[in-house]
This record gives structure tokens, C-alpha cells and sequence, in this order.
């Protein structure tokens, strides 16, 4: 049994914002981006005891934001903010990793900082902007998802439009329909995935300003050009983030190490954990052991 030491949280405040990180497990720095109550719970325990996990907020996901305007909030912005958590934390070099939009971010910092990330870990994201995002989740959607997984689906979001989903859905739509909308994300259409969201804050302005960082975005342009590894998971029923977008030509992109996983949805560090585990303890020894942080 893997024995850890009690978690390490504080705060870093950062212009217009407060941001929170959560610091389990040691060994090699692993910067885990979006919410530092959310994607906690969705790493196994065996992996703290192999990795310093350090999770932390970014604004959409945060508490106290002070912005009025969140049209002056940019993917720079966000930049910013991971290179400002990493700096008050002495972190000098890591492994990132983001799950689905989180992993266009992480990307983002490491086009801009690449001498502070060591290796890239994208999970469930998008290699493309919303748009075809949007369109090849509808697709696979009407392929591959089975009647049972539809009509699980009809029931729900009939549910949401007429009782909500409560204190489960931690008082925001945004929440609410994405615990709705479980067939979409999870290989299990039945998850109940309300308890990720518990305690979790969101941000609405900053939500919808993240939303539109993507709409548009490029993301063979910000490919690491240095060599360093990315490693992609994505799962076999994520009707979101369909893994067909992972398909050539960007399969081919350099440095990629590509899995799919085929019990899982959209989260496949949580739906498939001893599998990820092996997979992540795998490709983190193809990075270089001098340079992990």
C-alpha cells in the first residue's frame, strides 16, 4: 500500500485572481492544470507515490477573480498565470499536463516557455479549434454510439430541462449539463460524475472567455518543435473530444506517443487507472531523467 504524506495546498495570487494549487506525492514535478479540487480526484493514489502531482486552478476554475472584463483575459493571460504558479512554487522544470481544453493550454506554455517543460501529457484534447471539435463529436456520435447510450442520454437532459440537477451541479449550467450529458463523456453511459464537480468554482466570465480562446486556435502551429515528448490519451466512447481528430496527418506529429483507450471516455486516467499508470510510467522514462525538474 502506498503510503503519502498529507497534501500541501496554498494559494498564488496572480493579477485580477487568486489561484490555488494542491501539492501530493514526490519524485519528478508533474503540473496538473485547471482545478486543483477537481482533477485530484482523478488520478489514482499509486501514482503520488511515484510523482509530486502539483495541481492548480486556472482562473475559469478559481475563486476571488477581480476581472470586470474578461475580454482582456487572453491565452497569454493564462500563460501568465501557469509561468507565476510555477516560479512562487521553485518548480524549474516539469512535466504539464491538461486534460481536454486544458491541454491546448498546456501546450500554449510550453510553444512559449519550452525550456520549463520537460514533457507534454494531453489528455482527451482537441488537436483542432471548436468547430470541428464540435462537428466530428457529432458524428462519431450518430456512428458509434449505440440506442441504449442515446436514449440514456434523451432521459437525462429531459431530466435536466425540467428538475435541474441541484446541489449537484454546484449551481452552474455549464456543471449541470455536463453531468447531464454523461453518455457523452463517460465509456460507462450511466456515470454519475456530479461528485467531481463538488466544491469545485466556476467562474462564468472567465468560462466563457476560455471557451473563445479556442474557436480559432492552431494547434499543429504550436507543436514542439525542440523534440520533446507528448505523450496523447484519449478514449474509444469519448463522444466530445472524438478520437478520430487524433487520426493522420497529426498521428505523425514529432515526439507523439498516441493511446487509446478502449474502456474509456473522456477522462481515462480516471476510467482506466492501472492501465494509465503503466502507460504514463512508461513514456515519463522516455524523458530524460537530467532534465525532469
Amino acid at each position: 500500500m502506498v503510503q503519502l504524506g498529507a497534501p500541501r495546498d496554498g494559494y498564488v495570487p496572480v493579477e485580477g485572481a487568486t489561484l490555488r494549487y494542491v501539492i501530493e506525492g514526490s519524485g519528478t514535478d508533474v503540473l496538473v492544470l485547471g482545478s486543483s479540487v477537481y482533477y485530484p480526484r482523478t488520478f489514482s493514489a499509486a501514482l503520488r507515490g511515484e510523482v509530486r502531482l502539483v495541481f492548480m486552478d486556472l482562473r475559469h476554475f478559481s475563486q476571488g477573480s477581480e476581472v470586470d472584463d474578461h475580454s482582456r483575459v487572453t491565452l497569454d493571460t493564462y500563460v501568465d498565470d501557469i509561468d507565476r504558479v510555477r516560479a512562487a512554487l521553485g518548480i524549474r522544470r516539469c512535466v504539464l499536463v491538461g486534460h481536454s481544453h486544458h491541454g491546448n493550454v498546456a501546450l500554449e506554455y510550453s510553444a512559449r516557455c519550452p525550456d520549463r517543460v520537460t514533457g507534454l501529457v494531453l489528455l482527451g484534447t482537441p488537436p483542432c479549434n471548436v468547430q470541428r471539435t464540435v462537428e466530428a463529436g457529432r458524428a462519431y456520435w450518430d456512428a458509434h454510439a449505440t440506442q441504449t447510450r442515446k436514449a440514456i442520454l434523451e432521459r437525462n437532459l429531459e431530466a435536466l430541462a425540467e428538475h435541474g440537477l441541484g446541489a449537484d451541479s454546484a449551481g452552474h449550467p455549464f456543471v449541470a449539463r455536463y453531468v447531464a450529458e454523461a453518455p457523452r463523456y463517460w465509456a460507462d453511459p450511466g456515470y454519475d460524475g456530479s461528485w467531481l464537480w463538488r466544491g469545485v468554482p466556476v467562474n462564468a466570465g472567465a468560462l466563457d472567455a476560455f471557451r473563445g480562446f479556442f474557436v480559432d486556435y492552431d494547434f499543429v502551429g504550436r507543436w514542439p518543435g525542440n523534440g520533446m515528448p507528448v505523450m496523447v490519451v484519449m478514449g474509444r466512447h469519448d463522444y466530445v473530444v472524438p478520437p478520430v481528430l487524433w487520426d493522420s496527418p497529426v498521428s505523425r506529429l514529432p515526439g507523439l506517443t498516441l493511446h487509446l483507450f478502449e474502456h474509456s471516455g473522456h477522462t481515462p486516467q480516471l476510467e482506466e487507472p492501472e492501465h494509465f499508470d503503466d502507460v504514463f510510467r512508461a513514456w515519463i522514462d522516455t524523458v530524460p531523467s537530467g532534465v525532469r525538474g
